[in-house]
């Protein structure tokens, strides 16, 4: 079993989506008060490929997790990279 320093601390989903926005917030130039987790890092938030991929690596960082290239695609809205962060964590949250 891997043994993940990020796991030792359960983390709450309200936690996981603040640091997201925080990060996120870094690349679309938006305050992270105003995101949403519905936005859309594309079209809500004008974050280019470029942006996703260095969100990515920051969420990568942050989290001390690594993304599966197929799952990146899968990365659409600020609420799918909490999502998956809670899930390469193990701690899957029922909505």
């Amino acid at each position: 079993m891997n043994s993940n320093p990020s796991n030792e601390r359960i983390l709450s989903r309200q936690e996981v989506l603040e640091d997201v926005r925080r990060i996120v917030s870094e690349f679309a130039t938006v305050p992270p008060e105003h995101i949403q987790e519905s936005h859309a890092l594309t079209a809500d938030l004008g974050c280019d490929s470029l942006d996703i991929v260095e969100i990515t690596m920051e969420v990568e960082d942050r989290f001390d997790i690594s993304v599966p290239d197929d799952q990146e695609q899968d990365i659409r809205t600020v609420g799918d990279i909490a999502d998956g962060v809670l899930r390469l964590l193990g701690q899957e949250q029922s909505s």
